[in-house]
């Protein structure tokens, strides 16, 4: 496996304390593990006040971190997050369906569902922390999408439907409230090892030689990488940057597509040279 992504290169935005978001709060939706655990100490780590919401109580570390369980779903965002009245929100929930499935063969109850994990409850959210953001002419929203806003992903159709809501949801919010000094960006995740997609288990030891094939930058990505990105999204580093997406997939979306296996699958790590 190639070296250059492996977690351990140290010295990103996201590991170094610093004061990028020195008296900014910030909400971070999804931050118990994976990407949105990475962004909630990077925020911190950049002298942010967190509050951390999720389904399961987020891992401590830090006195600037707080945990709040609750359900994306529901459709009443709780008094404790408005009370934390957050200048920055990270909308990172999302969730796919498996084993793929074609969309003929797709069962319908189940649009709903991936509706509400992956893009209705980011509607709910940001409606209702944009007034107060509005009203401070400050802000910065941060939608987690994926590379599937942006490419085909055969079997989870409806899934890259909602990403690619979620992504024009950015654009034209963004475009709204520009002018109120509220920023709206998105970050589109490719080939970052979480516990949703391991590729530690996905990927078997003799193919890891293989990365390096399967993206310009080899892989796979670690969640700290994201995180970098987020920081910069919600600092002032990009206060003229909104309604773009940055991709932190190793250069996927640009270069890389799926492939058809021989069990009638697909997959985005083909084995042939």
């Amino acid at each position: 496996m190639s070296d250059r992504l492996d977690g351990g290169h140290g010295g990103t935005v996201a590991e170094q304390s610093g004061s990028m978001l020195a008296g900014r709060r910030a909400v971070v939706f999804g931050g118990a593990e994976g990407i949105g655990r990475a962004i909630v100490e990077a925020f911190a780590a950049q002298g942010a006040s967190v509050l951390s919401v999720d389904v399961q109580e987020s891992p401590g570390g830090s006195s600037q971190v707080r945990s709040l369980i609750w359900d994306v779903r529901d459709e009443r965002l709780p008094a404790e997050i408005l009370d934390f009245d957050p200048d920055i929100a990270v909308n990172n929930v999302g969730h796919f369906i498996r084993p793929p499935t074609s969309f003929v063969d797709a069962d319908p109850s189940e649009w709903a569902r991936l509706h509400d994990i992956n893009f209705g409850y980011a509607l709910r959210t940001t409606h209702a922390l944009l007034p107060a953001m509005i009203r401070a002419r400050r802000g910065a929203v941060i939608n987690l999408t994926s590379v599937e806003a942006h490419r085909a992903i055969p079997g989870h159709t409806v899934y890259s439907a909602y990403k690619a809501a979620l992504m024009q949801f950015t654009r034209s919010v963004a475009a709204e409230v520009g002018h109120y000094g509220v920023r709206v960006n998105a970050i589109a995740p490719d080939l970052i090892e979480t516990p949703q997609v391991p590729y530690a288990d996905l990927v078997p030891r003799e193919h890891e030689h293989m990365w390096e094939r399967w993206s310009p930058l080899g892989g796979p990505g670690q969640p700290v990488d994201v995180a970098g990105a987020a920081v910069f999204l919600a600092s002032d580093l990009s206060r003229f940057t909104t309604g773009t997406t940055v991709h932190v997939g190793g250069g996927t979306e640009v270069a890389g597509g799926w492939f058809r296996r021989g069990d009638g699958g697909w997959t985005n790590r083909p084995l042939n040279p």
